[in-house]
This record gives structure tokens, sequence and C-alpha cells, in this order.
């Protein structure tokens, strides 16, 4: 077996092909990038990112679940959730310096393959093409960040409701109803009569 088929067996063979289908990378491309990730783990309740916290790393969720959150008046107000096969951080400040103005902490035991900003920077000197991952997931990102804001500008809350089961069907059973509710901003018993209803 080639040292690539055995870094990708360490690694998650979803992440490979999410990547695969991204741009046109070889086999020494990929492997390039995985050699910068390392495994990390964080516990339920435990934070990847705190606020005011500098932004080091991104990281990719092999199994679990995090929120990334702001705190408004004592209150924490989720901006998203992010589950297996998805990535995680702070795109804003991450590898500026500055102090984060939100947290990302893990609502269920969380494993993730992780890489710092510095060795992004170096796997982006050694192979220029690996930039492409860079934009692809930033501009998903910002999609998502935008789509959101939408939703809870053009819709009432039980079109809200239904499109949040609709596109994260998962979410409605791991994810603590205040934390939904916040995130679809209605009210927690609003909530609960919507998912009466269904």
């Amino acid at each position: 077996m080639s040292n690539f088929r055995m870094v990708i067996n360490k690694m998650n063979v979803i992440l490979l092909n999410q990547i695969k289908s991204i741009g046109n990378f070889s086999d020494e491309d990929i492997e390039l990038f995985f050699s910068f990730l390392e495994e990390s783990f964080i516990a339920k309740g435990d934070h990847f990112l705190n606020e005011g916290q500098v932004s080091h790393y991104v990281a990719y969720i092999t199994s679990g679940l995090t929120m990334h959150y702001e705190v408004h008046e004592g209150i924490e107000i989720p901006r998203g959730f992010s589950t297996e096969n998805q990535w995680l951080g702070a795109l804003k400040n991450f590898g500026n310096g500055e102090p984060a103005d939100s947290a990302i902490k893990a609502l269920e035991d969380t494993w993730l393959l992780r890489i710092s900003a510095t060795n992004l920077q170096k796997a982006f000197q050694l192979q220029p093409k690996l930039i492409a991952l860079k934009d692809y997931y930033t501009e998903l990102s910002f999609i998502r960040n935008m789509q959101h804001a939408s939703n809870l500008a053009m819709f009432n809350a039980k079109q809200r409701y239904h499109k949040f089961i609709h596109e994260r069907p998962g979410l409605i059973n791991r994810v603590p109803q205040y934390y939904i509710a916040a995130y679809l901003g209605i009210k927690p018993q609003s909530l609960s009569r919507l998912r009466s209803e269904r």
C-alpha cells in the first residue's frame, strides 16, 4: 500500500472526496494537505474557540456537533451549527491576529481534523493550487450566513422552522430547543408549539 493510501485510511474518505470535487488535485496535492491535518478532540461543553481569543485553527468535523455563537446581554445567540463532514472556524478572525468576536463550543463530544493558520500558509506556499480550497469553503460559509440572514428577514417563525427542519433534519433532536429557537429568532414556547403541530 502506498504512503498516500495509508494517510487516507487514517483520515476521512468523505473529506477526500470533497476535496477532489473542488479542484483538479493530484494525489500528491491531497497528501500534502492531509499531512498538515492533526487529530483533535473537544469534550461536550468545551470550546474550540473562546470570544476574545485569537483564532489559530480551522477544523473538519469527523464526528460530533458544534455551535458558533455570540453572547448578547448574557444570552448565547447561535450563528450556526456544524456537524460531521463540515468545517468550522471563525473565518472573520482566522489567522489575522485579531481577537474573535464570537465563540465556538462543542454540543457533543467532537472529533476533529484541524489545521493551523501557519500550516495552512505553508501548504499554500508549497502548492498554490490548494488556495482553491480556502476560496471554496470561505464562499460556502458566506453563502450560508447570507441565506440565514435572509431567512430571518423574509420568513415568519413557522416558515423559518420548516425550512430549518427541511435543510438540517438531523439537528432537531441533537441541538437543545432553546438554541434552535434563538437561532431561528423565535421564542422557545413558540418553537414548542410549532414542534407539536408537526
